[in-house]
């Protein structure tokens, strides 16, 4: 332990020393370096710390190498990753939930590497990916970590802590999906609901074998994007079945833009029907922000 050194650094030594994988050992021990003292007397310590990240470093350069036959998985769009221990089941969630087909299997560890699927409903496309189960060594820490939502497929409710603390730099939030409902009866399916409310979790009593709840799932996905849903309509004409998938926070101006380059500049007139109108084909200005559902009416020059 290095004199007078600051509780950051000590936190982040702590954190070190608890590491699981390689990559946090890097995160933390480069945390280290930055928290470290700076004085005359702490210049072994950090020479012995930058030693011990390059052969991290090299470490992790090799086994990136070894793996550079795998196929990646580019990110696109809003991403999901499910997450649980094994025979949880994921991978038939995943078929589930998207177009995706993984091998199923009753015994462990059936899922070798991640698998990708696109995930569909009320317009929006997002990516879904079936990670290895925790425990497996080609579970892939990266991808938990860069992942907008995380998906925890559980069986029971201790699960949640132990998967976090197997994950302590995922940033994205999560959504539980609390499998398997199918082998439940129905006083056990109202235990398992009572403690979602109690414990206030974002979460669904679900099955992958018959479907139940998945619609709700599904409705819980679409809603953590954040997104908003924008439907077209021509003057004269019923709007458009098929809506527009769009930030939070957009404008008239970011919709006409979507539609065509500079169609912003041609824009006479914008009539808006939904939640962000006050009535039904209020007159609004490009820099008007819409709301999920809303029905946009553009009348050009």
């Amino acid at each position: 332990m290095p004199i007078n050194a600051h509780p950051d650094y000590l936190n982040a030594e702590k954190k070190y020393l608890d590491a699981q994988t390689l990559e946090d050992k890097i995160f933390y021990l480069e945390e280290m370096i930055s928290k470290a003292p700076k004085h005359k007397g702490a210049e072994n310590l950090l020479k012995e710390l930058r030693t011990r990240l390059k052969k991290f470093k090299e470490k992790s350069e090799k086994s990136s190498k070894k793996s550079k036959g795998k196929k990646g998985i580019k990110k696109e769009g809003f991403q999901f990753v499910l997450i649980g221990f094994p025979n949880s089941g994921k991978s038939s969630l995943l078929a589930k939930l998207t177009n995706a087909r993984p091998l199923i299997a009753e015994h462990a560890f059936s899922t070798f590497q991640p698998e990708l699927g696109t995930f569909e409903f009320q317009g929006l496309k997002a990516q879904i990916i079936d990670q290895p189960s925790l425990g497996n060594e080609n579970f892939d820490i990266g991808l938990v970590n860069n992942a907008d939502c995380l998906i925890y497929v559980i069986e029971n409710f201790d699960e949640i802590d132990k998967i976090s603390s197997l994950v302590p730099r995922a940033r994205g939030e999560k959504i539980i999906a609390f499998n398997k409902s199918d082998i439940l009866n129905e006083n056990e399916k109202r235990k398992v609901l009572a403690t979602i409310k109690s414990k206030r979790l974002n979460g669904v009593l679900v099955s992958a074998i018959t479907g139940e709840n998945l619609l709700e799932l599904k409705q819980k996905l679409f809603n953590k994007t954040g997104l908003i849903r924008i439907y077209m309509k021509e003057p004269g004409k019923p709007a458009s079945p098929v809506p527009m998938v769009m930030p939070p926070e957009s404008t008239v101006k970011d919709v006409a833009e979507r539609i065509l380059k500079g169609f912003a500049n041609k824009v006479k007139e914008t009539k808006i029907t939904g939640p962000s109108s006050k009535f039904p084909n209020q007159k609004v200005g490009l820099s008007h922000k819409l709301k999920d559902l809303d029905v946009i009416e553009f009348h050009t020059r």
